[in-house]
């Protein structure tokens, strides 16, 4: 139906916006039963004109809650199509269709809800029977999911899905499924459940501590002896004493090489003892200061040796089980003419 308004002496045409819809969709107010039911489609009606689709599709459902009408089911539907919930612009589409008397919304109805139904997409939950132990409940979206809803392709709205699966004596199951707006199938396999039983660990016996040994006694008037560590007192003297044996030969190195160092410089000098020599002096100086060294470095080696001697005693006599009150003691021993170590002890 359209109404058209000519103004003299222009060409142009305002057309006005058909109202057609509105005896299709049941025509407001004027038809409705109850105050609160037409408050709220009046409000889903504004919402939707201002493009608050999710509000406005509220207030309808609200409005056929309180009162089901053919009209305001049509105008729901189509609130939930053009917010891309296909699902439920559908069903509203078929509940209209049931309760349509007049032709012209029965038609509308029946015209819209075949234009989505191959546009639907549907989630399937399965239930296998290795699947369905006692006591099991389903829920989709935290709602209890009916059993005979089990099993079948059912048509929802795109957007996500949590299922969740319950039962005594077994451990909580839980996904997500991923719906698209349009056109999609979806499954969700429900799997065997695990035991609550075979997932705790069977108790353990208690750990008993273990045996200790017998406290030492020892007579009246004595203390027990001291527990003996592996590095006795001798052993650390023996690395002491090793130490003092690595320096020496580090120092008899030295100045051997100084001393040969200065025997090469005095064969330079005078290169034939037999021949006589500018540099006489000089290199006798030298070869004097060389022997000298030689027998200092010779005296460090013999330190070195009579030392490593003497750790080696210490080490090997020091262990834990031969300490002991005596007390034995080594000590190197250089003189002119000989070189060794002297080993005191009482016993």
């Amino acid at each position: 139906m359209e109404a058209r308004l000519v103004l003299q002496g222009r060409r142009s045409t305002i057309v006005a916006t058909s109202l057609a819809w509105l005896l299709v969709l049941g025509g407001g107010r004027a038809h409705a039963q109850s105050a609160e039911a037409a408050e709220l489609f009046d409000r889903g009606n504004k919402l939707m004109d201002e493009g608050k689709l999710a509000e406005g599709c509220d207030a309808l459902e609200a409005s056929n809650r309180v009162e089901p009408r053919a009209g305001s089911l049509n105008r729901l539907g189509q609130c939930r199509e053009q917010n891309q919930q296909l699902a439920s612009a559908w069903s509203a589409y078929k509940d209209a269709l049931t309760r349509a008397k007049d032709p012209d919304k029965r038609k509308y109805a029946m015209d819209k809800a075949a234009a989505l139904e191959p546009r639907l997409s549907y989630l399937t939950v399965s239930v296998s029977d290795g699947s369905r132990v006692d006591g099991l409940t389903l829920l989709r979206n935290g709602k209890p999911f009916d059993p005979m809803l089990w099993n079948q392709a059912l048509p929802v709205d795109g957007g996500d899905y949590i299922i969740t699966g319950r039962a005594p004596g077994v451990e909580e199951w839980q996904t997500t499924a991923h719906v698209p707006v349009e056109g999609a199938k979806v499954s969700v396999e429900v799997p065997r459940f695990k035991e609550l039983g075979k997932l705790i660990p069977p108790p353990t016996a208690p750990v008993q501590p273990a045996a200790q040994p017998p406290p030492v006694t020892t007579p009246a008037g004595h203390e027990p002896a001291p527990a003996i560590g592996r590095f006795t007192t001798r052993r650390k003297l023996a690395i002491g004493v090793a130490g003092a044996s690595v320096i020496s030969v580090v120092a008899g190195a030295v100045v051997g090489r100084a001393a040969k160092a200065k025997q090469d410089d005095a064969f330079k000098r005078c290169a034939d003892p037999a021949i006589a020599c500018v540099q006489a002096d000089e290199s006798n100086a030298l070869l004097s200061s060389a022997h000298t060294q030689a027998f200092e470095a010779n005296v460090a080696f013999g330190i070195a040796a009579a030392a490593a001697i003497g750790a080696g005693v210490l080490w090997f006599t020091g262990a834990p089980d031969a300490e002991d009150p005596r007390r034995v003691s080594v000590a190197p021993r250089v003189a002119p003419g000989e070189t060794g170590i002297v080993v005191l002890g009482r016993f």
